[in-house]
């Protein structure tokens, strides 16, 4: 129900807020996952379990912060955007990463990637069809409240889908029919951003499945395919740009050429103004959440909205986030492509491994931009985030298991502490 609910944060909405019914199952499953899931997430591996604490330390704080900004804000209530925006890692990553320790750990996984598809296949169909709250004028905005929300949820979705169309010996005509699906749902999206590191991520997932084959010399002629066919889709994703959205692809190609967009140049003044704030306000911010007067919701870029909001002690904070999370992709990558197991397990799980991780980049990248860690679309950054310290854990326990190397135990009271 919760990968559910953050498809259609407009149709959630409670008193008039979008993504509240999302909040509180959010909410509930962090009080179940973090109360719940300790015992068992002690068999979790010892670097995955202080990733999960590190990132979750650093989550808490913010929300601590954000507290604390209900005392001086204008709107207090809004401090809650930055709140909701972080309870997700608690309700996701404790419970995902007690999920992977299970014996069938990794098919509960996949069945949750399963679901992440299916939500993306019926959010794109609704959006190709015109259907419910997904109307398509210029932009469509499919049940979030704007588009570029929708251009992250679709390009956060890709890299699994096609993760997932690699790995599966059966079905895989639907997948590739689910793949188009979904980037023409980004497509009709209309954001700009999303569309170019939707399909910029997918062209880094496919060169580093091609990369994991080329080291283990496998399907030579796939990989001979897959470098002759890839110039001749993005062309066609260029294409289908051109006549579903004219006027996304008229800015796209002025920006690319070195024009000044309208959309590029009010970003500029939207970011300059709220650098402006932060250094009035340099070691409160002026509140969590607080919208950029009548100009913006938000700053569109995620370390000058927590500077904005937060002063000095909230940017510090996310580029710490940031940071741990950048350097848990490094490794993850690597560790998938010199994986050296080569049963069918093994490699489903490598390749979900990369498959997440361009997910999570995808996100990092679209909120420099677009979103700031909204909630509505934060569900998409901590969901691939969980299922890449979750799939991080399975790949260390075929290894372990192939070796026969007893698992190295977790940090001693890491997760009691997140308990307390």
């Amino acid at each position: 129900m919760l990968v559910g609910s953050i498809w259609f944060p407009g149709a959630t909405r409670i008193a008039g807020t979008d993504g509240s019914l999302s909040f509180l199952m959010a909410l509930f499953c962090a009080v179940i996952s973090v109360a719940s899931y300790g015992e068992v997430a002690k068999r979790v591996h010892r670097s995955e379990a202080t990733l999960a604490v590190a990132l979750l330390t650093t989550a808490g704080l913010i929300i601590i912060l954000s507290l604390l900004s209900m005392l001086y804000t204008g709107s207090p209530m809004r401090t809650m955007r930055a709140i909701f925006a972080q309870i997700f890692g608690f309700a996701t990553i404790p419970a995902f990463a007690a999920l992977s320790a299970r014996p069938n750990g990794a098919e509960t996984l996949d069945r949750i990637v399963s679901a992440m598809i299916l939500m993306s296949l019926a959010t794109a169909g609704l959006v190709i069809l015109g259907l419910g709250g997904a109307k398509f004028a210029d932009r469509a905005a499919g049940f979030f409240k704007h588009a570029n929300q929708l251009g992250i949820a679709m390009s956060a979705a890709l890299p699994l889908v096609a993760a997932r169309l690699v790995t599966s010996r059966k079905h895989r005509l639907l997948l590739a029919a689910c793949l188009v699906a979904v980037l023409l749902g980004l497509v009709k999206s209309g954001s700009k951003t999303n569309f170019v590191v939707g399909v910029i991520g997918l062209g880094i997932f496919f060169v580093l499945y091609a990369i994991y084959l080329i080291l283990r010399r496998q399907r030579p002629l796939a990989i001979i395919a897959g470098a002759i066919t890839a110039p001749l889709l993005l062309h066609a994703a260029l294409l289908a740009l051109q006549a579903l959205n004219p006027r996304a692809y008229r800015i796209l190609t002025t920006q690319l050429s070195g024009g000044e967009a309208d959309s590029m140049v009010a970003r500029e003044r939207l970011w300059s103004i709220s650098i402006d704030l932060g250094l009035a306000h340099p070691f409160t911010g002026v509140g969590a959440g607080q919208p950029i007067g009548d100009i913006a919701p938000h700053s569109h870029n995620l370390f000058v909205e927590y500077f904005r909001t937060l002063g000095v002690p909230g940017v510090a904070l996310i580029t710490v986030m940031v940071l741990l999370v950048l350097i848990c992709l490094i490794n993850a990558v690597m560790a998938g492509l010199i994986a050296k197991g080569r049963t069918t397990d093994a490699t489903d799980t490598n390749v979900m491994v990369l498959g997440t991780s361009v997910c999570v980049l995808n996100y990092l990248v679209a909120n420099q931009m677009s979103d700031s860690f909204g909630p509505s679309t934060a569900p998409f950054f901590w969901i691939p985030l969980a299922l890449l310290i979750a799939y991080r854990n399975v790949q260390r326990s075929l290894v372990d298991k192939s070796i026969g190397r007893v698992p190295d135990p977790v940090i001693p009271g890491a997760f009691h502490t997140l308990r307390t």
